[in-house]
């Protein structure tokens, strides 16, 4: 009997013995495995070459410091131009500088510039600066006020008061037209209807077809080919659709802005004849004139 307790307890010592060596195994792990993570944390953040290091910082921070400058220095002409231009001044030379450094928002110097230049009444570099923010990805709400700017700024260059011929006439229905094309691009106003998008839009598109039945010309929509028309809802034909149409706005402002020029010339010469020749001249006629008040937006 001595003998069988003797070995219960030799298996009950030798059971206790192993439960104590695994726990301090496990133990033995547990340190091993965070002395491991310990040195695997220090060696990602050693410096093997502090120098360097302290190189790269610098150059990183000289980086940082350059952007919240150039950042801060857009901020500040930006907030004196429009304080001016609250006051009536127009500073169109800080915002033209500022087209220099267009980003973020490189369609802001071009959309501030071309109101400034709207507001001195030259609408041919407003026109241009517009035409120069919508190429400048704006968002689509600012898009449709440039949109409106550059249709008003581009009505402003008809002499409603003096339509006599029919060349003015078809001149001035090609400017209206034009207009009516910035109007319509992208939905902002409805060619077919009165569901544009953009309210300001949908109602000056409304007041140009008003302009263009007093000089007896129909509104026309805007032109699209075969292709745009059956790939209407295709990602790569609105790409093309839309380059299409900015080729054919260039076109035409260009157009607008030659015949222009080429008006005021012949009036020029018109009139430099008649101080010539000693008459005093008269006007003719009593002008093609519309109920267009030169609204602002």
């Amino acid at each position: 009997m001595a003998t069988n307790n003797e070995e219960k307890l030799d298996k009950k010592e030798q059971r206790l013995q192993k439960k104590a060596d695994k726990k301090a195994e496990k133990q033995a792990d547990k340190a091993r495995i965070r002395e491991e993570k310990r040195q695997d944390r220090e060696a990602l953040f050693k410096v093997e070459n502090p120098i360097a290091f302290m190189r790269i910082v610098n150059v990183i921070s000289g980086i940082l410091l350059f952007i919240a400058l150039f950042l801060g220095i857009r901020y500040i002409i930006n907030g004196v131009f429009l304080l001016q231009y609250k006051n009536g001044t127009y500073l169109y030379k800080a915002e033209v500088f500022l087209e220099k450094l267009n980003a973020p928002e490189g369609y802001l110097p071009y959309y501030n510039a071309g109101n400034a230049y709207y507001n001195l009444e030259d609408y041919d570099n407003a026109i241009d600066s517009y035409k120069s923010a919508l190429e400048s990805h704006p968002s689509d709400k600012k898009e449709a006020d440039i949109r409106v700017n550059l249709a008003l700024a581009m009505l402003h260059k008809i002499d409603f008061d003096n339509i006599n011929t029919e060349k003015q006439k078809a001149a001035a229905v090609r400017t209206l037209q034009s207009a009516r094309n910035v109007l319509c691009e992208k939905g902002h106003a409805d060619p077919y209807g009165t569901d544009g998008r953009d309210p300001e839009a949908e109602q000056l598109k409304q007041d140009i077809d008003k302009m263009l039945e007093e000089l007896d010309a129909e509104p026309e929509p805007p032109q699209e080919s075969e292709e745009d028309e059956k790939n209407q809802g295709g990602s790569g034909s609105d790409e093309k659709e839309k380059s299409q149409r900015e080729k054919q706005l260039e076109k035409e402002l260009d157009d607008q802005k030659q015949e222009n020029m080429q008006e005021r010339q012949e009036a020029q010469d018109e009139a430099d004849a008649k101080q010539q020749q000693g008459g005093s001249g008269s006007n003719s006629g009593s002008g093609g004139g519309s109920d267009f008040d030169g609204k602002t937006w």
